[in-house]
């Protein structure tokens, strides 16, 4: 998306839409004055009655993922519409290079290699044309990398330099058919999550791997040049070459169109100058305490927790301190308190305000979304409730002097816990489902279906060509109300990544609560923001065309 007139210098299907000439600089963002124009929804859904607490049901087996999934000590996994069918599609990925009998549980006669599983109304099936591939792998994501309009998918391999093993690849979509990029120019890294974000605003999506202290910890940056190749870029762009990590998150922080990056592990912020260089922000309020040699923090997630428009953080942590030495660890929630003088947002530690417990294992991915539709945004962990049964999600209570406080569910204590666990509305209901990828192969991966009393919804995706809006904001106010603080409903931004090792379906979704219309403001990066206008709740839309 090249910075000017593009997407929104056309109508929006559902509402209204404007637009006029690019703002002067980056920075500048001038409230867009609303017309409003009619249209029709890709899908909707009314809000689903269930219970009153978050909850979920296993459909592993019923969905058609228990079979394709033996085999794996899974590492990754991404939701995103690869065939362009409107249903979610899913990539996950196992490390395959452990002994042959290792993996012979459960009926598996060997290691499974990573697997494409494409959805529909009545599950998954294995797409039979995907590559068979075996390595490290331990991250993913999908993304619009070639701007052709539809999800090529990024492989992030934790390459060690003793063995040898498959590097990273990436995997062209051709109509829903993939194959494997041969000579992309991706360094053999020991990645782990993979980022996606337009770096320098030429319209192509840039891609950081994350690499973990144990290999070196020489995170890259790597500049798409088109074509599916890319060149490493990370000191060119003024990122330091020591900057390690398991989990990497972007979002705009500064409000200024350009997007931002946090490294989860090393826990270094690195603020968009706005010219296609960063900076680096300090980060002391982000230093944790550690209580062995094996104690990470890693998963990333942003999301506004107190409804000021503004993207807090939440970071997960993969502390094996936690299960060999009995510590118990939260995970932590930092609140933006706007800028500072230098232009860097300033973020404060209220974990302990929040309400959230210490855990006695494993949370390494962590999500901010509203899973219940009532326009807090909850937060999910891979740590375990209910006997190892189904994530821990602490759901929002509202907030206290300003400060977001969570309820923690019941059954919290089970030493398990899932690598990563991507939410997506995998059966169109306006819930969001989650993908739980275990690391054990006798244990299987689930398909969790979301089950709680819903409130109002809606979810905003971006139209091809426009690198699937990956970096958009998306706000939702009360009718009349765009772009006053004081009518916020819910907002949020189209990343391609949040957590650890997970990639995400390029779509914002929000949570409504008791609203059935709301005025909405979309802001693609580098665009002049959108008003639309009069949006009835319980739809997915998207923008500029429709579905």
């Amino acid at each position: 998306m090249s910075r000017g007139p593009g997407l929104l210098a056309a109508v929006v299907v559902l509402a209204g839409c404007v637009t006029g000439p690019p703002p002067a600089g980056p920075a500048a963002e001038p409230p867009a004055a609303p017309v409003t124009v009619t249209g029709s929804s890709c899908w909707s859904s009314p809000p689903q009655p269930g219970t009153p607490e978050i909850s979920f049901t296993d459909v592993t087996d019923e969905r058609g993922l228990t079979q394709p999934l033996l085999g794996m000590f899974g590492h990754a996994a991404a939701w995103g519409d690869v065939n362009g069918d409107g249903w979610m599609d899913l990539f996950v990925g196992t490390f395959a290079d452990k002994p042959t009998e290792e993996y012979r549980v459960r009926g598996a006669s060997g290691p499974s290699p990573d697997r494409l599983l494409l959805g529909g109304p009545d599950g998954f099936q294995a797409d039979a044309t995907f590559p068979e591939l075996y390595g490290r792998t331990s991250g993913a994501t999908f993304a619009d990398l070639d701007a052709d309009g539809d999800l090529d998918l990024v492989v992030s391999r934790n390459v060690r330099p003793q063995d040898g093993g498959r590097p990273t690849d990436v995997l062209r979509n051709d109509e829903g058919t993939f194959s494997v990029v041969e000579d992309t120019g991706i360094p053999p890294v020991g990645g782990r999550s993979v980022g996606v974000l337009d770096v320098d605003g030429d319209g192509l999506l840039d891609v950081f791997i994350a690499e973990d202290r144990w290999v070196g910890g020489s995170s890259v940056l790597l500049r798409n040049l088109g074509g599916l190749r890319f060149a490493e870029a990370t000191a060119e762009v003024g990122i330091p070459g020591d900057v390690h990590g398991l989990g990497v998150g972007s979002a705009d922080l500064t409000g200024n169109g350009w997007t931002d990056l946090f490294v989860a592990g090393s826990n270094r912020l690195f603020v968009a100058n706005g010219d296609g260089t960063f900076r680096e922000a300090s980060g002391e309020v982000f230093r944790w305490d550690t209580y062995g040699g094996e104690d990470d923090v890693s998963g990333v997630s942003f999301g506004d927790l107190n409804r000021d428009g503004l993207p807090d953080l939440v970071l997960g942590h993969h502390y094996n301190s936690t299960v060999d030495q009995g510590q118990r660890v939260p995970i932590r929630v930092y609140l933006h308190r706007g800028l500072d003088d230098e232009g860097d947002p300033r973020f404060e530690d209220v974990t302990a305000a929040t309400g959230l417990p210490a855990l006695p294992t494993k949370a390494p991915h962590v999500e901010v979304n509203d899973f219940d539709n009532d326009g807090w945004p909850d937060i999910l962990t891979t740590a375990s409730a209910g006997g190892g049964t189904r994530p821990v999600i602490f759901r929002h209570v509202g907030l206290e002097d300003g400060v977001p406080r969570f309820s923690p569910p019941s059954g919290i204590g089970d030493p398990h816990y899932w690598v990563t666990g991507p939410s997506a509305d995998v059966d169109r209901d306006g819930r969001l489902d989650v993908l739980l990828v275990d690391w054990e192969p006798d244990r299987p991966s689930l398909l969790l279906r979301n089950g709680s009393d819903s409130g109002n919804w809606l979810s905003v995706s971006v139209g091809p060509g426009h690198g699937n809006g990956v970096g958009t904001r998306v706000a939702a106010f009360r009718p009349g109300a765009a772009g006053d603080a004081g009518g916020l409903i819910a907002s949020g931004q189209i990343t391609a990544s949040q957590g650890y090792a997970a990639g995400s379906a390029p779509v914002a979704h929000l949570g409504l609560g008791e609203a059935g219309e709301v005025d909405l403001r979309v802001q693609v990066p580098g665009e002049t923001a959108a008003d639309l206008l009069g949006v009835p709740a319980n739809q997915h839309i998207q923008v500029p065309n429709g579905c």
